[in-house]
């Protein structure tokens, strides 16, 4: 019951901690930009893109690890 509810809790909060993450990255990279200091490969967005994808393809093998029940994983499978 309670890996159900943290499981839900943290399904509920993630895209609100991305979006103050993502918020919080483009003040810096706005600072940066307007001081000239702002890498030149960051200036593209699909840096971001690439980035935002391979972490959320990290995230999801690493929950269905956790949560499957294959005989080989599944920590928390029942």
């Amino acid at each position: 019951m309670i890996r159900i509810a943290l499981l839900v809790i943290i399904l509920v909060l993630a895209p609100a901690a991305a979006f103050f993450l993502w918020a919080w990255a483009v003040k810096i990279k706005q600072e940066r930009k307007l001081a000239g200091t702002l890498p030149q490969w960051q200036d593209l967005p699909i840096t971001w893109l690439a980035i935002a994808g391979l972490a959320c393809t990290i995230v999801g093998f690493v929950v269905m690890f956790f949560t499957q029940s294959q005989g080989y994983g599944g920590l928390f499978a029942t």
